[in-house]
């Protein structure tokens, strides 16, 4: 089972392959910005900081939003996230 590790606040959570960021934080509570949910505001943008090969890749429309709101190389759509292995992962202000 995949950890994921909430950099903020230094928890590990086993997950299981191919959950949702976005539920995750729902069901566990976990304080992460989130707006829309859908993947065009981008308040949930954040680094996966370990583990960029085991999330989903980015898509063209999540790769749109990223860019209109951060310059963080590598940013991501938290809502857009899918585990699939091992991650760390950090909100990008």
């Amino acid at each position: 089972m995949p950890k994921l590790t909430y950099v903020p606040t230094g928890a590990t959570h086993d997950v299981p392959a191919g959950a949702s960021f976005l539920e995750f934080c729902q069901e566990q509570g976990v304080d992460h910005p989130f707006g829309c949910t859908v993947g065009s505001c981008g308040t949930c943008r954040c680094e996966v900081v370990e583990g960029a090969d085991n999330v989903n890749p980015i898509t063209d429309e999540e790769r749109e939003t990223v860019e209109m709101c951060t310059d963080v190389a590598g940013a991501r759509l938290g809502c857009q996230l899918k585990i699939q292995g091992d991650v760390s992962i950090r909100p990008v202000d």
